[in-house]
C-alpha cells in the first residue's frame, strides 16, 4: 500500500487541533488521520519546504497581529516541533510562500494590506523581518473593497519577481526581490476588471502563463506573461454554470502539473470548475464537479498527478478524487474525513 503525508490547516483556537496531519493512501484514496497539532490561533495557510523538512503556517487573528511560524518536520512520522515565530505586524495574515532557493518567505496580510519578507535562517527558522510593503486603494465593491486587500503572493520562474493579488484594489502588483538588501522594489501593476477581486494565482509549468482566479466574480483570467514580467490578458472565463444565478465566490486554483488541464474551486456553489488548457493558454471548461461538501475554500493534487483533495470548510470534511488522465475530470474515490473548519490542504 502506497501512503503520503498530507498536512491540513484550520481556523480553531490555541486550544484545539489547528493542523492535522492525514495519511492518504495512494492505492484506494483513503484518507487517515496520524496526528494534530495544537496551540496556533487560525493557522490558515501552509507551505514546506522541497526537502519536507520545515513547515511554515500563517496565523489568521483577524484585529490582532497574526505570526509565521516554523515547524521542523520528522520526514518519516511528520511530527512536527515548534522552531520559531515572529510578527507579521499586519491582521489576517492569509497566505505564506517560499521563494524557489528557499531564501526567503513572503507573508501576505489579508485585513491590514502589507505584504512582509522574511529571510530563511540556515537551519530553516523564520529571520527577522527584512521588508514590510504597504498596499493602498480600493475598489468599487465597498462592501469587500473599501480598503487593499493583498490575499496571495505568487513567484515567478525566473525567482527574480513575486506578484500580489489584491482583491481590494483590483490588482496584480509586481516586485523584484532585492536579494542582496532584503527588499520589495515595486515594478508595476496590472489590472482586472473593477469589482473582480483577484485573489490566488497559478502559472503554467511553462513559465509563459499566469491563471488568477477571481474572487467577487467568480472567473479566472489567463494573463500572457511578457519581458521583464509585463503581463497581456488573453481570456477572462466564468467558473459557473451560465443558468446559476445563487450567491458564490471562487476561492483557490491550481494547474496539473502536465499544463494540461486547470481546476478553480466556487463557494457557494460548492463546486470544482475543469478546465482543459488549449494550446495557445486559453481555457475551455470541462465540467462542474461537485467539491464533497460546502465551502470548498482550498484543494490540492498530488505530486503524482493521480488526486484530487478538496476541504470543505463548512462541512468540516477533507474528500478524495480520483483525477482522470485523459479528461482532467474528478472521480469521487469514496473516501473523505472529518476535520473542522478545514481552510488549507498541502502535500509535496
Amino acid at each position: 500500500m502506497g501512503k503520503m503525508q498530507v498536512f491540513v490547516g484550520s481556523y480553531s483556537t490555541k486550544e484545539a487541533e489547528g493542523i492535522t496531519l492525514i495519511e492518504l493512501n495512494t492505492d484506494s484514496g483513503e484518507l487517515k488521520r496520524v496526528s494534530g497539532t495544537e496551540g496556533l490561533d487560525n493557522p490558515s495557510y501552509l507551505t514546506m519546504n522541497s526537502a519536507r523538512t520545515r513547515l511554515y503556517v500563517v496565523t489568521e487573528t483577524g484585529d490582532r497581529p497574526g505570526n509565521v511560524t516554523s515547524f521542523a518536520v520528522e520526514p518519516a512520522s511528520g511530527s512536527l516541533s515548534l522552531q520559531n515565530e515572529r510578527s507579521t505586524l499586519g491582521t489576517a495574515a492569509c497566505h505564506v510562500i517560499l521563494d524557489r532557493d528557499e531564501q526567503f518567505l513572503f507573508v501576505v496580510n489579508y485585513s491590514s494590506g502589507n505584504i512582509c519578507l522574511f529571510p530563511v535562517a540556515e537551519d530553516g527558522s523564520v529571520g527577522p523581518m527584512a521588508d514590510n510593503v504597504q498596499h493602498t486603494g480600493t475598489g468599487p465593491q465597498t462592501d469587500r473593497q473599501e480598503a487593499a486587500h493583498p490575499h496571495s503572493a505568487i513567484i515567478d520562474p525566473t525567482n527574480e519577481y513575486v506578484t500580489i493579488a489584491d482583491l481590494g484594489t483590483d490588482e496584480l502588483v509586481q516586485y523584484r526581490i532585492n536579494r542582496d538588501a532584503g527588499k520589495l522594489e515595486r515594478v508595476r501593476q496590472t489590472a482586472v476588471a473593477p469589482g473582480a477581486g483577484p485573489r490566488h494565482m497559478a502559472y503554467h509549468p511553462n513559465g509563459q502563463l499566469l491563471y488568477v482566479v477571481n474572487e467577487l466574480n467568480s472567473t479566472v483570467s489567463v494573463f500572457q506573461v511578457q519581458q521583464n514580467m509585463d503581463l497581456e490578458l488573453l481570456q477572462t472565463i466564468r467558473t459557473l454554470p451560465e443558468s446559476f444565478t445563487g450567491s458564490s465566490t471562487c476561492a483557490h486554483i491550481l494547474v496539473k502539473s502536465c499544463g494540461r488541464f486547470l481546476y478553480a474551486s466556487n463557494r457557494g456553489h460548492d463546486s470544482i470548475a475543469v478546465f482543459r488548457i488549449s494550446e495557445d493558454g486559453r481555457l475551455e471548461l470541462v465540467d462542474i464537479a461537485t467539491s464533497g461538501g460546502r465551502e470548498p475554500r482550498n484543494f490540492t493534487i498530488t505530486p503524482d498527478d493521480r488526486f484530487f483533495l478538496s476541504a470543505n470548510q463548512l462541512s468540516d470534511t477533507l474528500v478524495s478524487y480520483w483525477i482522470d488522465q485523459d479528461t482532467g475530470r474528478l472521480l469521487p474515490t469514496g473516501h473523505q474525513i472529518g476535520i473542522s473548519k478545514p481552510v488549507c490542504v498541502f502535500v509535496q
